[in-house]
């Protein structure tokens, strides 16, 4: 299937949410996207596979086509580097980073930024603009006080969140000319939201720049892929049922052909507490605006995947999709961000029914 179909080929499979009552972690399973080749490569059909665990997430990267064992070395350093790069500059968990020296500054006080991490936020700020503010880095703080409420069955109170909202805002870092500053000392970024799509397309770009023109990277369960299949033809992959793998019981198909999926959803953290006498569930993805994370409930979007040209951006925006209350809005937000990248296609699944518990 074209990955053109995407949009009106998924949008067929409402149905398919009713089957499904309570989704939480076994959902992934719905999202595992797997390379269509299996065993039945042929001789002149090559593919060279690297694959390992980083930063506890696994990652597959095929070359389409056989490579000589100096070229195996060039490109698992090519690989290593990359990633120890997103390491010791993007990654908050890591106290050395030069995120985590931005988050410790105090107000206005400056430092001159890497030229990557300069680069990054010159793109990050695009799609700021893009989103309309959905997404936003800046959530640190946010994330940080309700993730330690949550963890105590409570939820923040008005007071807590009045205290770090003037600290959220794409708007309160200045980075001009590659000097960094920020203007509240409590704002603190977080760039896990795109991690995975922006080391997959740096490891696309330089990949290719060493002359491996035909990949497929995947991180995470993020995918972009660069040229083509020894077979001639677009890398496929298809969106596995949630209880079967084999391809005779996906849910999609798709041909990915110099494109990027990603996969956002609200099953990989969870809390559920008492508030106003009822059970609520909230997940670990937070709006910037309204200053609270995601509430889980029948009829909220369970996961979102988007297909674009780089995997930044599939990142970025299937993390938007799950803002929005319902399909309807969602598809809506969709639309207009299709009029700016036609590229764009989606996929959602909705829960058609969930109880707390």
């Amino acid at each position: 299937m074209n990955t053109i179909h995407l949009f009106t080929y998924i949008r067929s499979l409402q149905t398919f949410t009713a089957k499904f009552r309570s989704l939480f972690m076994l959902i992934w399973m719905s999202f595992s996207f797997l390379l269509m080749e299996g065993c039945q490569t042929s001789q002149s059909e090559v593919v060279t596979t690297f694959q390992d665990v980083v930063m506890t997430v696994q990652y597959r990267i095929l070359v389409g086509n056989s490579v000589s064992e100096v070229d195996k070395i060039r490109i698992q350093t090519i690989i290593d580097s990359t990633f120890e790069e997103i390491d010791t500059i993007y990654n908050k968990w890591n106290p050395q980073s030069e995120i985590s020296r931005l988050n410790s500054l105090k107000a206005f006080q400056t430092i001159p930024l890497s030229p990557q991490l300069f680069q990054l936020f010159k793109q990050i700020d695009a799609l700021v603009i893009l989103s309309e503010g959905l997404f936003d880095p800046t959530i640190e703080p946010l994330q940080k006080l309700w993730k330690e409420k949550l963890n105590s069955q409570q939820l923040p109170s008005p007071d807590e969140i009045a205290l770090i909202k003037p600290s959220i805002g794409w708007d309160k870092i200045h980075f001009e000319k590659g000097i960094f500053f920020k203007e509240n000392s409590l704002t603190e970024l977080d760039l896990g939201g795109i991690a995975k799509g922006f080391a997959i397309d740096l490891l696309i770009s330089r990949l290719n720049e060493a002359g491996f023109p035909n990949l497929y990277v995947e991180w995470g369960g993020d995918i972009r892929t660069s040229g083509r299949h020894p077979a001639k033809r677009p890398w496929n992959i298809y969106i596995s049922h949630l209880d079967s793998t084999d391809p005779k019981d996906a849910i999609a198909f798709l041909s990915l052909n110099n494109q990027a999926i990603a996969t956002s959803g609200d099953y990989f953290q969870y809390w559920t507490v008492i508030s106003n006498n009822e059970l609520q569930t909230y997940c670990h993805i937070f709006n910037p605006l309204t200053l609270s994370p995601l509430k889980i409930r029948t009829g909220s979007i369970a996961s979102a995947s988007l297909v674009a040209n780089d995997c930044l951006t599939a990142d970025a925006l299937a993390k938007v999709m799950m803002l929005f209350d319902s399909k309807e809005e969602a598809e809506q937000w969709v639309k207009k961000m299709q009029s700016q990248i036609p590229s764009l296609a989606y996929w959602m699944l909705i829960r058609a029914s969930f109880n707390p518990e």
